[in-house]
């Protein structure tokens, strides 16, 4: 089926393998001659054309939204449609069509995911189904600790995006443990043998503007560079809030010989702006307040700085055709220095005379993080049993250190006040040196995983069990102090079932293990654990242009700690809190000038067990029911030529800010569009958000209250693009 629709594509539309084949180049000596694949001639000539699918890109002039496979779900090149996991991919050619800057953009249209803020992004993770997930690159963690302290400064160089929703303790884990949601990996573009890339220039609203640059250059035969970077500096619709950040992103790659290849990678990256504390939620949402002051003191406060530092190796390399050996591994350092003020209704609130005039604290906190992580695993398939099983065997190491070191009521007094009604910034921010409260983790983790991926005709198995071995050591000088050593066995198990050619049923269960995280108790702490059933329906039909997953889930995480009735100050691990609901992801390209992207999600989520939270309590941030519709049009042919435009709507309900459940966020729905004119070398593009100007608010984390932040009114941006 995939040469059929290879060749009812090739008329109307370019088919460009990567580094190989031109337009209209014909693709019969590649099937004859490759040699990725085992089996009798008949069944080469099968595999190699579903080779030519994942490698083939085949498009008008663009990449189709939806791909044929996933790596991150299994570590093995799997089709999609076998991958017992609800696993959504976000390609290049999305990410460029609606303009999309920063994860969390990027990730609304992901049903499920609650995406963190660029703002908030030291302080909180993304949520997968309600629980914590973590930010993994090119298939390796970078540390977080509680923090999601990486986010990529830039997406460009990334090829693609893959979320994987639920526990994958199986095949991830590092530093803490394992993400207990979810894992949203970023793939990052590789060096190839065809001299090209572009250099943009962008700008619009709020003072923003920017350039961006990928550059790929073949050096030798077989030896390839490519460096990606981007800068931006930007004001804000937030009162003073300002910022500026930069990427770069070198790599090389090496054919060594013909079944072996070694990658290296670096990346650089700054991030600097003032520090946004995020407004009391009750006065905002009620009109009380200036919805866009700034509820510190910016006046001599520094810009909070983000850099961090990488250099990644991986070697791969093919034994024979059947087995594959690949290893990476990672050195990550990075350095966090925070100067922030905000207003605390609980720690010193507002005088009732003067409702909204409140006292300004400031904070001041040094982050530092090293991290190396390295692993190697072997593949082999082999016909036994009367199947087919591809058996994946690996080894992870991790070893992170990190340090957190807090300045708060340094001074026992607060900086001075602001009216959040009538806000005027004349109070000077006072640094929090020396700081006061001291942290610091060392984490080692020893992994061992095994995995089989089981084809037996329509029916395609897939187990696997990992042996983790995690020693974790935290101190501080408030009390905190644990030393521990962790092992656990981690299982997953599912199957997928064609019931007819591009659909399939598929169902799951996995597990995942976090170690407790400043817990602070009498006991010694116990991992947070979660565990996640899910199963549905999957589609891939390439003829039809229509690909998507249909899903419903159960997901429940255990050991949350709650307040200790039995000594006032300390926690037990008792709580216990669930997650429910079901899913839909959908891709519709029915012609290479139309793609129809559509998601909902409605997550159930509940306490389950707790000594001071009511059962029955929804978690914070989720909302009940979430979706999205996003259309893109290309004109490919006549006088309008390379003309494509496009829009989308995100709709949210309402979003709970507290536990217990006493204030939330009302739920909303933006619109944003784009446009774009492709001349050759030469593009033009332009992009608007919440195009209908709606003035609503989204929840906002910083330190436990219950705060929000206005969303990003109307706004443009132009960007002027060129190729080469």
């Amino acid at each position: 089926m995939c040469i059929c629709v290879a060749a009812a594509f090739a008329t109307s539309i370019d088919v460009r393998a990567k580094g190989a084949a031109a337009p209209g180049a014909d693709l019969s000596p590649v099937l004859d001659a490759t040699t990725d694949h085992g089996g009798t001639p008949t069944d080469q000539k099968q595999d190699a054309s579903s080779w030519i699918m994942k490698q083939v890109v085949v498009t008008g002039r663009r990449e189709r939204y939806a791909v044929p496979t996933a790596t991150a779900a299994t570590r093995t090149d799997t089709p999609l449609i076998e991958v017992p996991q609800s696993v959504q991919v976000l390609t290049r050619s999305l990410i460029e069509d609606q303009d999309r800057r920063t994860l969390g953009e990027a990730l609304i249209n992901v049903s499920g995911v609650v995406p963190t803020r660029s703002e908030e992004q030291l302080l909180i993770s993304p949520l997968v189904r309600g629980f914590p997930a973590e930010v993994y690159l090119d298939g390796l963690p970078i540390y977080a600790g509680n923090q999601q302290a990486f986010d990529p400064t830039s997406l460009v160089g990334v090829e693609r995006i893959d979320v994987l929703k639920g526990p994958s303790a199986t095949l991830y884990g590092g530093g803490l443990g394992t993400p207990l949601g979810g894992v949203i990996n970023i793939e990052s573009e590789r060096p190839n043998d065809k001299l090209g890339g572009f250099l943009a220039m962008r700008a619009g609203s709020y003072s923003n503007k920017g350039a961006s640059g990928d550059i790929n250059v073949p050096i030798a035969p077989g030896v390839a560079a490519r460096i990606a970077g981007e800068y931006q500096n930007n004001e804000s619709w937030i009162d003073q809030v300002h910022g500026r950040r930069w990427s770069l992103q070198p790599s090389l790659s090496f054919q060594v010989d013909p079944a072996t290849d070694l990658l290296l990678q670096g990346q650089a990256n700054h991030r600097s702006q003032l520090e946004y504390s995020g407004m009391p939620a009750g006065q905002a949402l009620a009109g009380q307040i200036d919805r866009n002051a700034f509820p510190g003191s910016p006046l001599a406060q520094p810009l909070t700085t983000n850099n961090n530092h990488m250099g990644q190796a991986t070697l791969r390399h093919r034994f024979s055709d059947d087995v594959k050996l690949t290893v990476s591994g990672r050195y990550y350092k990075s350095a966090i220095r925070e100067y922030g003020s905000f207003v605390d209704p609980d720690m010193m609130a507002p005088d009732p005379a003067t409702p909204t005039v409140y006292p300004i604290l400031p904070i001041t906190m040094i982050t530092d993080t090293k991290e190396a992580t390295f692993d190697a695993n072997v593949q082999a398939k082999v016909e036994m049993l009367g199947g087919t099983h591809t058996f994946l065997a690996g080894l992870d190491y991790d070893w992170t250190r990190f340090s957190s070191n807090m300045g708060l009521f340094v001074s026992d007094t607060p900086e001075g006040t602001i009216d959040l009604a009538k806000p005027v910034y004349d109070v000077i921010y006072t640094p929090q040196l020396p700081v006061n409260y001291l942290q610091t983790d060392h984490y080692r983790t020893i992994a061992f995983y095994l995995q089989d991926q089981a084809t037996y005709g329509r029916l395609h198995v897939t187990g696997a069990l990992r042996y983790t071995q995690l020693k974790f050591e935290e101190a501080s000088n408030i009390g905190v102090a644990n030393d521990d050593s962790y092992h656990r066995f981690s299982p997953r198990i599912g199957a997928t079932l064609d019931i007819a050619p591009g659909v399939a049923l598929f169902a799951g269960y996995a597990t995942a293990f976090r170690a407790a995280f400043g817990f602070v108790g009498v006991a010694v702490p116990k991992p947070e654990t979660s565990r996640n059933i899910d199963g549905g329906l999957k589609l891939a039909l390439p003829t039809a242009g229509l690909s998507g997953t249909f899903s419903v889930f159960n997901q429940t995480r255990d050991n949350v700690a709650t307040a200790d009735p039995n000594n006032v100050g300390f926690n037990i691990q008792t709580g216990q809190q669930r997650a429910r609901g079901v899913e839909a992801d959908l891709i519709w390209e029915p012609t290479p000038a139309l793609s129809l992207l559509a998601n909902y999600a409605h997550t159930n989520t509940r306490v389950t067990a707790d000594n001071a939270i009511p059962v029955g309590s929804e978690l914070t941030r989720v909302p009940r029911n979430s979706g999205r519709l996003a259309a893109h049009y290309r004109i490919l042919n006549g006088a309008a030529e390379g003309l494509s435009f496009g829009a989308g709507i995100t709709a949210l309900s309402t979003r709970q800010l507290t536990l217990p459940n006493t204030l939330s966020v009302p739920g909303y729905a933006m619109i944003d569009a784009q446009a774009a004119y492709d001349l050759g070398r030469f593009t033009i593009q332009a992009s608007v958000v919440n195009l209908a100007g709606r003035r609503s608010f989204d929840t906002y984390q910083y330190f436990g209250n219950p705060l929000v932040m206005p969303v990003q009114p109307r706004s443009a941006f132009l960007t002027l693009k060129t190729k080469f």
